[in-house]
């Protein structure tokens, strides 16, 4: 239903601009600007109505009224076409005739009791006997028709006498239709209701002696125009003053834009016709009309789409702060806040250079958007809760320049719906410096341990076997007591020898440095036992973050150790493969495999749970022969 309201409305304007520029052409005379002005803001304002409140007729019935107005405007066109002086000879009745049908039913859809159905039908009897009986009597010869009624010699008979008892029924439901207003407004219960009720019968009222004027002295244009915009000003006072239908805000900007636009059109086109040098023709008054209609529609185009390529989103600040949310409400890691903030700010405003600086003073920007010009620069201070996190800093878009009120309002604005994601980016990055620093002091630490593992307490050990292994030569040999109490600690002394050497080793294993791919090739080399490893890199290892590094190294290390103790192979393929979100690990060996029931012991279930701990995602896969091991570790837990 709504299509076919705007496909009528559009084609009905569509049929009145033909019409305009047919008639610039010198085609024909022009209709009387009654009829395209009735199709205009008829159509207009029936499809609003319609598309608010497409059960109610009312709407049809101001739609009815514009294609009527279109049609009459649009039969002039070509007036040596005998049809279409016919249909100009009564189309031009129902844009009158409509109107207390369309009262009787306002603003509801139903008159105000059921008697007053009686009216409504006759007020269709006014709308379609008098079209009816002139078309009956223009049949004959259309085109010379209102000549001859003018003239007092048109033919008399039953087209007459048809057309005669529909222009009485006319007259008594117009004054029906009055009525029926006056009635409506005292029963209806004050409020907004009522007053959109007395504004259409005041409008009603004003159309009364402007039609009768009309009527009687033809050529009288303000009485045209009273006549045909009385009711239509009326209704879009109640639409925006008292929501009549529910119809939005944003068709009330329309609407006063709209009525707006048709005043300054109608001052342009008075100063210019008053100011020609000869008196103008009604041709002259609808070129005009048409050129300033057409120049002020594309003039704001042509401004819209010029702001938008220069001042980017400057021209509709709301919704660039709209597109900027959306931007920031789209998952995003910590690392991607700031370059979105940055960039969206940059491209929205058109903008060669912005950057983000974290720290207050003269520092390195976090990021950057564009390159830096030299124009001149404005500075706005991010806040989060009151505090200061940062400064948004934005070069003007040439040198010579600076920004505007409306661009520094609007970086400002964006500025405080960045503010969230700047402090949460700038938690982060604290967080990452910390745990930087954190990894720096222990592997200071972890190197002091492994030092003083490997300088002192290892050689003291060693030295304490040494004389224990004198001490025990010396002895007696009828000290047997003695002696055996001293191997055995000699022996514990080995084992602990031992220990030292393997703790040391795996701390200093520990200690990852840059290189993580070194790192598990030296734990390779270190528990191969006969064991062929082959660690592949793929990808750039070296900024991986030490809690996932130490992370990766321990997983690859407890499975080749899981390799070497139960898988009885030969070979064991090592994978570390740096993904776009963090770290895989795959280790595949070629031994018997797993069994059917998979026994997760302490190697596995360290493997995943030191996996898991940092959000990553753990999978044992049997081959053919063999197992596959694989650990993806994010960078930063989801």
């Amino acid at each position: 239903m709504l299509l076919l309201a705007r496909l009528l409305a559009v084609g009905a304007v569509g049929l009145v601009a033909a019409a305009v520029a047919l008639r610039l052409g010198g085609a024909a005379p022009p209709s009387h600007p009654h009829s395209w002005f009735i199709a205009v803001v008829y159509c207009l304002l029936g499809e609003r109505v319609v598309a608010h409140a497409q059960r109610n007729p009312v709407g049809w019935c101001l739609l009815a009224t514009g294609v009527s107005g279109a049609l009459a405007a649009g039969a002039t066109v070509l007036p040596d076409q005998r049809w279409l002086a016919w249909v100009s000879a009564w189309s031009w009745w129902p844009t009158y005739s409509l109107l207390p049908v369309v009262l009787l039913l306002f603003p509801t859809g139903r008159p105000p009791g059921r008697r007053w159905w009686v009216a409504v039908g006759i007020a269709a009897v006014g709308v379609l006997l008098p079209a009816v009986g002139l078309g009956w009597a223009a049949w004959g010869d259309p085109a010379e028709f209102w000549h001859q009624v003018f003239a007092g010699t048109a033919r008399r008979g039953v087209p007459v006498a048809v057309a005669a008892v529909g222009f009485a029924s006319f007259v008594v439901a117009m004054c029906a239709a009055m009525a029926s207003l006056a009635v409506r407004g005292w029963r209806t219960p004050g409020g907004a209701q009522r007053r959109v009720v007395w504004w259409v019968l005041a409008g009603s009222l004003v159309f009364v002696p402007a039609l009768g004027l009309e009527l009687a002295f033809g050529e009288a244009w303000g009485a045209w125009l009273v006549a045909a915009a009385a009711f239509p000003v009326a209704v879009v006072i109640a639409i925006m003053r008292y929501g009549l239908y529910d119809i939005e805000l944003i068709l009330h900007r329309t609407l006063l834009y709209g009525f707006l636009g048709v005043l300054l059109i109608g001052v342009y086109s008075t100063v210019v016709l008053i100011t020609t040098t000869r008196a103008p023709t009604q041709g002259n008054v609808i070129a005009t009309v048409v050129v300033v209609a057409s120049l002020a529609p594309l003039h704001k185009v042509l401004l819209r789409a010029v702001n938008r390529a220069l001042y980017g989103a400057r021209s509709d600040p709301y919704r660039a702060l709209v597109e900027l949310g959306r931007t920031l409400a789209h998952p995003m890691r910590q690392h991607e806040l700031l370059p979105a903030v940055v960039s969206w700010v940059g491209k929205g405003l058109k903008l060669p250079y912005v950057a983000v600086h974290l720290d207050l003073r003269d520092s390195a920007p976090s990021a950057v958007h564009g390159a830096e010009t030299g124009s001149t620069r404005h500075s706005v201070v991010l806040r989060h809760q009151g505090r200061k996190i940062g400064l948004l800093v934005a070069e003007a878009r040439a040198r010579g320049e600076v920004l505007g009120r409306r661009d520094v309002r609007l970086l400002e604005d964006m500025a405080g719906q960045a503010a969230p994601a700047v402090h949460s980016a700038r938690m982060a990055l604290a967080l990452r410096e910390a745990d930087a620093r954190f990894e720096r002091e222990r592997r200071e630490e972890l190197r002091r341990i492994s030092n003083d593992l490997h300088d002192y307490i290892g050689p003291s050990v060693v030295g304490i076997g040494k004389q224990m292994g004198v001490a025990l030569r010396t002895l007696e040999p009828a000290d047997a007591r003695a002696r055996t109490l001293i191997a055995e600690a000699l022996v514990d002394l080995e084992t602990l020898t031992g220990t030292v050497r393997r703790v040391v080793r795996n701390a200093r294993a520990l200690d990852l440095g840059p290189n993580l791919t070194q790192a598990v090739r030296r734990r390779a080399e270190s528990i191969a036992d006969g064991l062929q490893v082959q660690v592949t890199p793929t990808g750039r290892l070296d900024d991986v973050p030490p809690v996932v590094g130490r992370a990766a190294f321990l997983i690859a290390g407890e499975a080749m150790l899981n390799v070497v103790r139960h898988a009885n192979a030969s070979r064991c393929h090592i994978s570390l493969n740096r993904t776009g979100s963090g770290l895989e690990v795959s280790v595949v060996d070629d031994g018997r495999g797993l069994p059917d029931e998979l026994p997760f012991g302490i190697g596995l279930a360290s493997m995943k749970e030191r996996c898991k701990a940092l959000g990553g995602v753990f999978s044992v896969d049997q081959l053919t022969p063999g197992t596959r091991i694989t650990a993806h570790i994010p960078f930063e837990p989801s």
